[in-house]
């Protein structure tokens, strides 16, 4: 195990890309796509605005939410407003491979439920198992409880 001790959020954020611009080199190398599931949260945030300047093949980059507040559209509370505003200016990732979690809708079960289809939908499963897996967890101060 690896451990590194970096001075702020925006030295984490750079490592970060650069370790995740890694994998998605090899991935798309392997298999012609990655799949990523990040959270939100400020660190994150810098995070995909280092990651959209490190060269990947943005067209194979299928994005997803960890995680959603209960918001209306772009609104400033949604961790997907903060998402698209950190990536969609800075990397040609088409806007329909970052895939939303349904929070608007009036039944969150059902939208729950669609979201996870669409998660099965996404992934190439062997055995039962997806076939790649990395998840960015937040780490900043907010994510810290």
């Amino acid at each position: 195990m690896n451990i590194e001790v970096l001075a702020d959020s925006g030295s984490v954020a750079q490592r970060v890309a650069f370790a995740i611009a890694e994998e998605v080199w090899a991935a798309v190398a392997a298999r012609g796509f990655f799949v990523i599931a990040v959270s939100g949260g400020h660190t994150p945030w810098l995070m995909l605005r280092a990651l959209a300047s490190a060269g990947i093949s943005w067209r194979a980059v299928h994005i997803l939410q960890v995680d959603e507040r209960v918001a209306p559209a772009g609104h400033t509370d949604r961790n997907l407003t903060h998402l698209r505003e950190s990536l969609l200016p800075l990397a040609p990732i088409p806007p329909e491979q970052i895939y939303a979690m349904p929070v608007e809708s009036s039944d969150l079960e059902a939208a729950a439920a669609q979201y996870a289809g669409t998660l099965g939908q996404i992934y190439e499963h062997k055995n039962g198992q997806p076939e790649d897996r990395l998840h960015r967890r937040g780490r900043g101060r907010e994510d810290i409880r």
